[in-house]
């Protein structure tokens, strides 16, 4: 096997679509769809099966898909790292960031920093927090964008913007025919709820939620592999989900903002994480300065919904 090959895997996993993979890996169609044909081989086993709706990954494919995806960031850290060291003078700004922070808004935090500072790489990585953790550690990254007061550490933080819990009802229909404006934890509470594993946040941000209403979650007992899933199974009545406002795709009325009992919306917060004693350097400080002071003016000045 060759990492093009990973990276077409990769790809359509994410893509959900060959021609969408293809055009990512900027390779035509039959060149990735023999790629996956000889990874396949090789591997011995099926790890997309096509219908005429949609490219869906295996069982055998959802199992080694993690690990196709950390070759591929082990290779991405030896390239960088080799640059790290053959150009000590080059300013870099490693990121990791949870799947759960929205593209978006990550583009609109980092595009004026970047602006102001065209000679400092930004270099992004998205993983599961505990690698990302791992690695801000370890000094492999310099910060973490992640959901926030899930991963104990000596870490500074800084809060970057919270977005409203939206609760998508099994079946995706409401007995009373439309989604209602919104919904309080109490009467979703018997809910069964599908989940995603504990890796970017969201599970253990939702366990939390229950716990401190005391509230007992009821949880599937399989697990989706990407917030897109949780909501195609909720469509299927397997269970129903919850889903931070970016993440929810689907048009339609079904889906509303969980409330307190106060009637304020429930919501799930981020923050920037770096460590206490690893920022000597002017341009990180100058970044972590512009996280603590810029940021949350450049949200805040959105008016699409965002709080901060």
């Amino acid at each position: 096997m060759n990492l093009s090959q990973l990276r077409f895997a990769s790809a359509i996993a994410s893509t959900g679509s060959f021609t969408a993979a293809a055009a990512e890996c900027c390779v035509t169609q039959p060149t990735l769809s023999n790629g996956i044909a000889q990874l396949e081989n090789e591997l011995g086993e099926r790890l997309f099966v096509r219908t005429t709706r949609k490219v869906a990954l295996t069982p055998f494919g959802l199992h080694v898909l993690p690990y196709i995806n950390e070759v591929l960031s082990a290779q991405a850290s030896l390239v960088q790292q080799t640059q790290v060291f053959l150009n000590p003078d080059k300013r870099l700004i490693r990121i990791g960031t949870s799947p759960l922070i929205s593209a978006n808004l990550l583009g609109l935090m980092i595009e004026p920093f970047r602006l102001r500072n065209p000679d400092v790489d930004v270099v992004l990585r998205e993983m599961n927090m505990t690698d990302l953790y791992r690695m801000l550690g370890e000094g492999l990254l310099d910060f973490v964008f992640g959901v926030a007061n899930v991963h104990k550490g000596a870490w500074v933080a800084t809060f970057l913007y919270e977005e409203p819990l939206i609760f998508i009802p099994r079946c995706a229909v409401w007995s009373g025919g439309r989604a209602p404006h919104s919904v309080q934890l109490k009467d979703i509470a018997n809910e069964t709820y599908v989940m995603v594993p504990d890796a970017c946040g969201l599970s253990r941000a939702t366990r939390a939620l229950f716990r401190s209403q005391r509230r007992k979650l009821q949880e599937y007992s399989g697990e989706a592999m990407s917030y897109q899933v949780l909501e195609e199974w909720a469509a299927l009545g397997i269970g129903s989900a919850i889903l931070p406002q970016s993440k929810v795709t689907a048009s339609g009325q079904a889906s509303s903002p969980i409330t307190d009992k106060s009637g304020h919306k429930v919501t799930i917060s981020f923050e920037a994480t770096w460590s206490r004693t690893g920022h000597q350097s002017p341009h990180l400080l100058e970044f972590a300065n512009h996280l603590r002071k810029v940021v949350p003016r450049i949200i805040g000045g959105t008016g699409s919904g965002w709080q901060v």
